[in-house]
């Protein structure tokens, strides 16, 4: 077993738009905090503030926790990639091979321009996993693409920006060679 067995590798969308959210909703809510404080030391409602704050702390909490959720595990039997709400396990089996190249690669044919966001525009130069499934199974891709998403699914690649790539890499390689 290798030392990257079972370890979960982070996707880079959810953790830049954690970054992204916790400035901008964290400076929020500190300023309506400061605000409501400031209301209350002078007796005055708080009461139009409340809602404001409340909303800002579930988005905030909700950032966080996606953030805590993306991630790609290289398992026992096969790969599971969780993304949000989203969820699909791979066997070795349906995979191929799997490679490193950067994210932009992936959004370069025309007909892929049209899923670049300003969190694939920031991470283009960034590696990502890709991530070859098996030709010969059809279903499997028809599949991935319903629940991960064009996005991620380009062809019969999953292209994935994850922290520690290389790492991920040579993990999967090892178990490719494997199944």
């Amino acid at each position: 077993m290798t030392d990257a067995a079972g370890r979960r590798f982070p996707i880079r969308y959810s953790i830049q738009r954690w970054d992204d959210g916790k400035w901008f909703y964290g400076s929020l809510l500190v300023v309506f905090l400061a605000l409501a404080i400031f209301n209350l030391v002078e007796k005055r409602s708080i009461v139009s503030y409340v809602p404001v704050i409340l909303l800002d702390g579930v988005i905030l909490v909700s950032l966080y926790l996606m953030r805590r959720i993306s991630y790609v595990e290289v398992g026992q039997d096969g790969l599971i990639i969780r993304y949000v709400f989203h969820r699909i396990s791979l066997p070795y089996t349906a995979l191929s091979k799997v490679r490193r190249q950067a994210l932009e690669v992936a959004f370069q044919p025309a007909e892929r321009r049209r899923f670049v966001n300003r969190f694939v525009r920031r991470l283009s130069k960034q590696p990502a996993a890709y991530i070859r499934l098996d030709r010969r199974n059809p279903d499997l891709l028809a599949e991935a693409e319903r629940r991960l998403g064009a996005r991620m699914v380009a062809g019969p690649d999953i292209v994935i920006p994850l922290v520690d790539v290389d790492q991920f890499v040579a993990a999967m390689k090892g178990r490719l060679r494997g199944a």
